[in-house]
């Protein structure tokens, strides 16, 4: 399999300009790791969770019968610069966003101004992630995401309707992502959040 994606790899790189050769680049990134994920039964977004994420860029993981690799690609691109507008209204931007999973189960999560802390348990098999705040700063309660290593980032995505009042809370009113919602009706699959790198 690794000859396979180096491969690819070569290819992609000498039919392609250098933007869309980064593209193809984090987006086989990101298969070979979920690959290697899903082989190990999640044990290694379970080991990587651990110790302290910065924001980089807003995360996105589509799944479609109907499209193929590079129209996901491409999607996943425009959406993550239609979300960082957004998120930057909320104070989500690279050096302001963090979150610090510890080996006790507790977490801290910094977005804009907010910190707060509270406990997360972590389903490898499912690559779902529940947080439960304790602070009344964010008055979140429980929130169930899911974890994804993608290369050496980690991805942490909600469903839509979840990521929605998670930025409702932080100060953004939900009316400026209806043309996002719009594009996402063609995908089968969709979970929208954050992507951070060590």
């Amino acid at each position: 399999m690794r000859r396979i994606i180096i491969l690819a790899i070569a290819a992609l790189t000498l039919t392609t300009t250098n933007v869309q050769a980064q593209n193809w680049l984090n987006a086989l990134k990101g298969v070979a790791t979920s690959a290697i994920d899903k082989v190990t039964g999640g044990k290694l977004t379970a080991n990587a969770l651990y110790g302290s994420w910065s924001y980089n860029q807003p995360g996105i993981k589509l799944s479609s019968s109907t499209n193929a690799l590079s129209d996901l690609t491409a999607a996943t691109s425009t959406l993550q610069t239609k979300m960082a507008t957004y998120y930057e209204k909320v104070g989500i931007k690279a050096g302001a966003c963090s979150f610090t999973f510890n080996q006790d189960g507790t977490f801290t999560s910094t977005f804009g101004q907010k910190t707060a802390t509270g406990t997360f348990t972590f389903n490898a098999e499912t690559n779902q992630l529940a947080l439960k705040y304790d602070s009344s700063l964010l008055a979140l309660g429980a929130i169930n995401a899911y974890a994804y290593i993608n290369g050496s980032n980690l991805q942490l995505l909600f469903p839509m309707d979840k990521l929605l009042t998670l930025l409702t809370t932080l100060g953004s009113a939900s009316s400026q992502l209806s043309t996002i919602t719009t594009m996402l009706k063609s995908y089968d699959s969709v979970k929208i959040g954050f992507e951070f790198s060590k």
